[in-house]
């Protein structure tokens, strides 16, 4: 402006100008990438930590309810949570960044009372920050505990719905909306309670700097350069306090990103305790055990003698090369006596279960029960290192000649493994 005013060359400046409003787009581009890049790190490590926290944590295999939840977690709500955070952090940081430097501008430039002011209303933000923080905590959590359980409610929408059963519709139908309004309300006041706060952190900030406006008027009303460079960046000033108002908005809102994340990383941690939980569920004295020594035709027809099982027997089996059938009625606890031992044997063991959704090179999709089932053990032979192989209910939906091609398949696998099987039919 006194270069103007004086008639002398101004172009060097103009051109300083330009540039700092060219160049700006370089880094950000690059941030971008950055951040891209930190949110898919964060998610492999997010799923790194669901792993660690679950894997060989059997107990815990069988509970849908858990199942649905955690799956909730590892899909939807953490990945969700966790870019959110990632999206915060870097507005956060803009904004931090955008005000620290425009405030030092104006400080240097124009008036150093912008940085008084500035500092005075941060601290007054903090005081108001610490005061709310614990009521924001609490619901932040009770809004997340709604969308988890809605959650719940919605993964369970595809039978209730589909099948036409209009008893279960009716009862899933009322949970659902009730948890939808449950969410609703939590949510909706935790929005509310984040905007609130926020103007009172609006009205900490402008005020001051209004004051400083009306004070730097006052004091260079007869200096026509010092109120036309005031006049050119009071556009500047007004959108600095914008920032500030969201800098310190996004600042506010630090403890519930924290708190969300916090307990999404709750919800995917394992219990303890699940071994007695096991062992409990197991009722022994109605669970007889058939052993079965490289007989491989006779084994499927004549059975040796069976005897009531107990843990102790069947771990004690298992550290030789054989074929063990578990038989008793239902709820007797078989299909988590084949839990129990994966748990205690670990990586010795391989367990199958009648129903899953384990990773296998091979096709099962166009393939009938049978024919999966044979090259699923087939894979297992030529691939599973294990000793102990445990094969639950495996006869289930097979047919009579399924039954003994299989049959014959797990004779050939008890010449070199353990086979504990369930078997579903009596005969």
């Amino acid at each position: 402006m006194q270069s103007i005013t004086q008639g002398e060359d101004f172009i060097p400046y103009f051109i300083l100008c330009l540039s700092s409003l060219a160049l700006a787009y370089i880094p950000l581009c690059i941030a971008f990438i950055l951040k891209i890049t930190w949110k898919q790190k964060a998610q492999r490590s997010f799923i790194k930590t669901f792993i660690s926290s679950n894997k060989n944590n059997i107990g815990e295999w069988n509970n849908k309810t858990l199942k649905e939840q955690k799956l909730s977690m590892l899909t939807s709500e953490g990945p969700a949570a966790i870019h959110a955070f990632i999206d915060y952090v870097w507005d956060l940081y803009t904004y931090i960044l955008s005000v620290f430097l425009n405030v030092a501008a104006l400080s240097i430039i124009l008036e150093p009372l912008f940085s008084l002011t500035y500092a005075i209303s941060f601290i007054c933000v903090i005081i108001v920050m610490k005061l709310k923080r614990k009521k924001q905590q609490e619901m932040t959590k009770k809004a997340l505990g709604a969308r988890v359980e809605l959650c719940q409610s919605l993964l369970t929408s595809w039978d209730n719905i589909l099948l036409g059963n209009e008893y279960n519709f009716k009862l899933w139908e009322e949970k659902s909306e009730e948890r939808i309004d449950t969410c609703m309300k939590s949510n909706v006041a935790l929005e509310r309670f984040d905007q609130m706060l926020a103007i009172v952190v609006s009205l900490i900030t402008s005020i001051p700097s209004l004051l400083v406006v009306v004070y730097y008027v006052a004091m260079h009303r007869h200096n026509p350069v010092e109120l036309t460079s005031f006049i050119v960046v009071l556009p500047l000033l007004f959108m600095n306090l914008s920032y500030t108002y969201q800098t310190l908005s996004l600042a506010f809102r630090w403890p519930m990103h924290i708190g969300k994340l916090r307990a999404i990383y709750s919800k995917i941690e394992g219990t303890s305790g699940t071994n007695g939980r096991m062992e409990a569920k197991i009722k022994w004295p109605k669970i007889t055990l058939s052993e079965h020594k490289n007989v491989p035709r006779e084994s499927f027809e004549m059975p040796l003698e069976k005897v009531t099982a107990s843990l102790e027997a069947l771990l004690e089996k298992t550290s030789s090369s054989c074929r063990l059938t578990l038989r008793g009625e239902n709820g007797s606890g078989k299909s988590t006596a084949l839990m129990l031992i994966k748990d205690k044997l670990n990586k010795q063991a391989f367990f199958l279960p009648t129903q899953n959704q384990l990773t296998f090179l091979t096709d099962t999709n166009n393939y009938s029960t049978g024919e999966s089932l044979k090259n699923l053990l087939s894979e297992i032979l030529e691939h599973v290192s294990a000793d102990v192989l445990l094969l639950d209910e495996w006869d289930a939906n097979l047919d009579q000649e399924n039954q003994e091609k299989v049959s014959l398949m797990i004779d050939t696998l008890a010449a070199s493994k353990c086979v504990v099987e369930v078997r579903h039919r009596s005969n």
